[in-house]
């Protein structure tokens, strides 16, 4: 899915299941990769709490099940090592 503007807007079209999400920088960094077992819930948990700082775009990728979204989010993790999943 291609990179979206942080907003509940867009958020909504965002279809409910497990994924994994990531969050990217107004410099198009990458700086949080996390999992769910409800996309749009969760994004719109972070966008109400602001928990992570600096969101300008997000992206998702939906998953069968949970256990798949927790394996692709490690793996992205390791290879990309997010600035806010740094003390995982």
């Amino acid at each position: 899915m291609p990179k979206k503007g942080f907003s509940e807007k867009n958020i909504e079209n965002v279809k409910e299941g497990p994924g994994v999400y990531k969050f990217f920088n107004p410099r198009d960094s990458l700086t949080y990769v996390g999992k769910t077992n409800n996309l749009q819930e969760r994004l719109l948990q972070h966008l109400n709490e602001g928990d992570i700082p600096n969101v300008r775009k997000f992206e998702v990728k939906h998953t069968e099940s949970t256990r798949e979204a927790e394996r692709m989010e490690k793996n992205i993790i390791q290879r990309s090592k997010p600035i806010h999943n740094e003390q995982q």
